[in-house]
């Protein structure tokens, strides 16, 4: 069960939102991210900011990145685009993009129940990674990017936040990519018990985005630990910030692969190698392809697609992570066909995120990209069953799609 709690801090005031909320910042790259600071002096990316948004020949050292981005998170709070909260308070959050809504519940959680593992990950982290935000958190001092987890819809969890929702929302915006975005704020004791007792009778929740955030927030409890000799659980370095939703809400998207080169080998090559494990249709006439369904891809290979579905007797179901349409795609293509043995690592393998659509694919097959394959979403369920196993799911299993924007919360460490 998770130990959640109200929080201090502040919340952006409405008039601000859209200068000053962030976009979704793994959704940009390094090139998009320098020009739309740049151009945005007043937006919270600019307290975020990692070596790999500047120009090669005006980097800034690690310490004057980590200042820097203090600087900027002062100049927003003294600039009066946040109100500071006067009691602990949780938040509603709602999201979406017109095709999709969801709604979860902002507050902290326990960094012991990621260490207990009452709060399940899917993902490995690399350390380097941890060490950046471990250490953003001792200079900066804030978190803004809520981690999210998922958890097994309730109907009383649902009820008590319809309830909430019923009410005017105290911050209602559209960002400039057409999200929406509400926020309602609690303060009343009752209805934070509510939620509390309701949490209660979680059994466990699920990363779902912010593996990353989520390990460096454990790395940092267990620094501060040491630095003030504390650890009697209350303290704020000991919380995540958090953003819980209900499993039936979340929208996942696939990561498509794209291979580099074709390994010497031509399409039908690539085609007749993979009939010992799939049935193999080449489509004509067609402009794209779409998987209806798991074990299902599609291959686009000098300009023509093919048709890809495993053949169900070489998928061992009872493995919840050699089942997944990822791993089949690794296992028995990728490794055998094309040589990527290193899924994280090797720079023949490129990804693109399923929120690129279409649009996405002819871009990388535009850009020298020779195979294109077209995966269908990785389920909820399967990410679950993963996590329940404690296993890990290979890089680019799943995107989740709207994502919570930073900027909005701001929780002082």
């Amino acid at each position: 069960m998770p130990k959640i709690k109200p929080f201090d801090g502040y919340l952006i005031k409405a008039e601000r939102a859209t200068s000053v909320v962030s976009p979704a910042y793994d959704s940009v790259s390094a090139e998009e991210r320098r020009r739309f600071a740049d151009e945005n002096p007043d937006n919270f990316i600019n307290t975020m900011r990692l070596q790999e948004d500047y120009p090669e020949d005006a980097q800034p050292t690690q310490d004057e990145l980590l200042d820097n981005n203090k600087a900027h998170l002062q100049n927003l709070l003294h600039s009066g685009a946040f109100e500071q909260l006067d009691q602990s308070s949780m938040f509603v959050y709602q999201l979406g993009t017109g095709r999709h809504i969801q709604t979860g519940l902002v507050c902290e959680a326990s960094v012991e129940d990621y260490e207990n593992g009452t709060l399940k990950k899917h993902e490995n982290t690399r350390a380097a990674k941890e060490d950046l935000l471990a250490r953003y958190q001792e200079v900066v001092g804030a978190s803004s990017s809520p981690i999210c987890l998922t958890y097994p819809q309730t109907t009383d969890i649902d009820s008590e936040i319809a309830q909430v929702v019923s009410r005017t929302a105290d911050v209602d915006f559209v960002t400039a990519d057409g999200e929406t975005q509400k926020i309602w704020t609690i303060t009343k004791s009752e209805e934070l018990q509510r939620f509390q007792q309701l949490f209660d009778s979680v059994d466990a929740t699920y990363l779902t985005d912010g593996h990353h955030r989520a390990a460096s927030g454990c790395r940092y409890a267990e620094i501060m630990r040491a630095k003030s000799g504390s650890n009697n659980g209350d303290e704020p370095f000991n919380q995540l910030l958090i953003a819980l939703f209900p499993d039936n809400q979340l929208n996942l998207l696939p990561f498509h692969r794209c291979v580099r080169d074709s390994n010497g080998l031509t399409g039908d090559q690539i085609a007749a190698e993979l009939l010992q494990h799939f049935e193999v249709e080449r489509l004509t006439d067609v402009t794209e392809f779409n998987p209806c369904s798991h074990g299902e891809f599609g291959m686009l290979v000098e300009n023509n697609w093919y048709r890809l579905a495993v053949r169900h007797e070489v998928i061992d179901k009872s493995d919840p992570v050699a089942s997944l349409d990822v791993s089949i795609l690794q296992d028995l293509i990728l490794d055998p066909v094309l040589g990527i043995k290193d899924m994280r690592d090797d720079p023949r393998l490129g990804y693109i995120a399923g929120v690129a659509g279409t649009e996405g694919i002819k871009k990388a097959a535009s850009e020298g990209w020779e195979v294109v394959f077209v995966c269908y979403a990785t389920s909820i369920k399967q990410l679950m069953d993963v996590a329940d196993a404690a296993a890990l799911m290979p890089p680019k299993s799943t995107y989740f799609d709207p994502k919570p924007r930073s900027g909005i919360f701001v929780r002082l460490k």
